[in-house]
């Protein structure tokens, strides 16, 4: 009889138990950092063998209660990691190149079109060299072409310090969670597996990593307890209270070097940081291209000015000066007397009839022409990656999903099936009761 009534109270407690974590599992059914738990229940038997001569001794003591279980699979959680990876570096990527190309067009008044009305205005004032407002109209067209340039270089400039200040606010989010992980995993040393306590620690570890490997591709190993290590480049991260500190660089050609504890480490080739890396490479890149494009125009319009003579007969000055980076292009004069349009035999429009003559494929014009077309191309392939990476990473997500999350259909189905157990289990004390009633009746 005392079998029965121990069975009965152990189902009731498992039963009880088990209908807590699904209330529990039902409560964060919209919480993403919760990871879906079920009650671990086994057989409560106990079964002895005082001497091998004799018959086995059974105890029956119905179901106990073996901790609580995440229904959590590491190897897709390091999958997803790593996609989620890939996706927002392709999302960084996307949104600065973006960004690049907004500063290249200025807002429609960029240098393709400035050089092709300068161009325009020349063939213009070929048709009256000695018209004045024409004149001025191109002298005007030549400074608004410089001042594309420059405006074009600020916009450049202005991109690659935000880059830089956005990889120090990474960098800084990324010391905050591996700070975050090393409390956690003292925690974790201190919390028994299998309890509520542990199940939560391991939930705020997954969602901390998460952050982490969407920043920089580090290397995450899992100790047994769920202790986890975190390396970049063969430097320790995070561990059990200790954590580095990480911070950004600048190479030489703008892409960002990763310092731990001040010593130097691998480029990013994954997360955030990666793709703010590329962007930072790129971005010098386009200042390069642009500088070289400047000099160009400068060497090719003062050596055809150079080739006519002005109203006075006196030989082209230079029109423009650029003595160090684009910010420093500048026209050298607004008197249109200064504007050595004839060529030296006299003819007035002799030496405009030559300036279309700098609308080569070598020209300047071309050149930023293939330099908005390069750009576009790399925007366009970063697209392309980024519905790559997050189809990938939106498969990957709900196949975790399908074994982590909580769904409330299945958290229904098991409140109802483990009320009725619970029910079976009082309704067994109660037969133990009125058996024990029945029998004490009879004396």
């Amino acid at each position: 009889m005392s079998d029965l009534l121990n069975i009965g109270r152990s189902g009731i407690k498992a039963y009880a138990r088990s209908m807590s974590t699904v209330s529990n599992n039902i409560a964060n059914a919209e919480n993403p950092d919760y990871v879906r738990r079920s009650t671990l229940l086994t057989d409560g038997t106990i079964s002895s063998n005082l001497n091998p001569m004799y018959t086995a001794q059974s105890g029956l003591n119905g179901v106990m209660i073996n901790g609580s279980v995440r229904a959590s699979d590491e190897f897709l959680e390091a999958q997803l990691r790593t996609s989620g990876a890939s996706r927002v570096r392709s999302e960084t990527m996307v949104n600065w190149l973006g960004r690049i190309e907004v500063g290249l067009d200025n807002a429609g008044s960029n240098v393709g079109n400035r050089l092709n009305d300068f161009f325009a205005r020349g063939e213009e004032l070929s048709a009256v060299p000695f018209d004045t407002a024409l004149r001025i109209t191109f002298l005007n067209e030549l400074d608004a072409t410089v001042d594309a340039f420059r405006r074009t270089s600020f916009n450049l400039e202005q991109t690659q310090d935000q880059v830089v200040q956005t990889a120090a606010a990474e960098a800084s989010g990324l010391n905050s969670a591996l700070e975050l992980i090393a409390k956690l995993n003292f925690e974790i040393t201190r919390t028994p597996q299998g309890t509520d306590a542990h199940s939560g620690l391991l939930d705020s570890r997954d969602s901390a990593l998460a952050v982490i490997s969407e920043k920089l591709d580090v290397n995450i190993v899992l100790a047994g307890n769920g202790v986890a290590n975190v390396t970049y480049d063969g430097q320790p991260l995070a561990g059990v209270t200790t954590f580095a500190n990480v911070t950004v660089a600048s190479n030489p050609d703008a892409s960002l070097a990763i310092v731990i504890n001040g010593t130097p480490a691998r480029s990013p080739t994954n997360g955030t940081l990666a793709g703010l890396s590329r962007v930072g490479a790129i971005t010098q890149q386009r200042t390069t291209e642009l500088q070289g494009l400047a000099q160009q125009f400068v060497d090719d319009v003062n050596s055809w000015h150079a080739n006519g003579v002005t109203d006075a007969g006196a030989a082209g000055a230079p029109l423009l000066t650029m003595t160090g980076g684009v910010d420093t292009l500048a026209v050298t004069t607004q008197a249109i007397g200064d504007l050595a349009l004839a060529s030296p035999d006299g003819t007035p429009n002799g030496n405009l009839l030559t300036l279309s003559g700098l609308r080569t494929p070598a020209g300047v014009e071309a050149r930023w022409n293939n330099l908005m077309a390069g750009n576009g191309s790399a925007l366009v392939g970063a697209r392309s990656q980024l519905i790559a990476a997050t189809a990938l990473d939106s498969a990957n997500r709900d196949q975790r999903d399908s074994v982590s999350r909580v769904n409330l259909d299945r958290e229904a189905a098991d409140l109802i099936r483990l009320q009725q157990a619970y029910e079976a289990s009082a309704r067994v004390i109660q037969v133990a009761r009125e058996t024990m009633q029945s029998i004490l009746a009879i004396f």
